[in-house]
């Protein structure tokens, strides 16, 4: 599959077998095998777990229930990535680097995503889950907690910590994170002498 970030949340739709397929071709457009990253296998117990979950084979898939989880739990013990299998989250997720990724239950993640290491999106002070929007990038070092909606095409720089609402398009920045302002170019106007 050649891997494009504006059409792949309509080409996987509901399958978690196109999602897994556009992990691996996101990873492969960024220089890294899939096969031997670490983060790469987290996603893929992930892909199983939520296949798994709305199956309709029902009790026929315990035995590989428990294998997936039993295998999540060794692997997050490893990599101290969890991505919990009853978040949401869109096809073409890159995970460029192993070490603490926390995605809790319930929130949600759109397509074409990518999270770096030591970030946490889930619950805070306030009841609910993040949601973030299609195409966004999260540095290191970010907590998005909280009933937070992260816009479309939004970059959030590392060591934010989001607690409030983040509009598309915006690069965010700070603790607590805000959106930078864009600066409005101005020429100055010739003096003569």
């Amino acid at each position: 599959m050649n891997y494009n970030g504006d059409t792949v949340k309509e080409w996987a739709g509901d399958s978690q077998w196109r999602c897994w397929r556009a992990d691996l071709a996101r990873f492969r457009k960024h220089g890294y095998s899939g096969w031997f990253s670490e983060t790469f296998w987290m996603l893929t117990i992930y892909r199983l777990q939520r296949w798994t979950r709305k199956s309709k084979l029902g009790p026929l898939l315990l035995p590989l229930k428990i294998l997936l989880a039993l295998k999540r739990k060794v692997l997050t013990f490893f990599t101290h990535i969890n991505l919990h299998p009853s978040a949401e989250i869109g096809p073409g997720l890159l995970l460029p680097h192993v070490g603490l990724i926390q995605i809790a239950p319930k929130s949600k993640i759109g397509a074409d995503c990518a999270i770096h290491h030591l970030v946490t999106i889930g619950a805070g002070a306030k009841p609910g889950m993040p949601i973030v929007g299609d195409h966004v990038q999260v540095a290191c070092h970010v907590c998005i907690l909280g009933p937070v909606k992260v816009g479309d095409r939004a970059k959030i720089g590392a060591g934010a910590v989001v607690v409030s609402d983040i509009p598309a398009d915006a690069t965010a920045v700070g603790v607590p994170a805000k959106p930078l302002q864009k600066k409005i170019a101005t020429t100055p106007e010739h003096v003569e002498t």
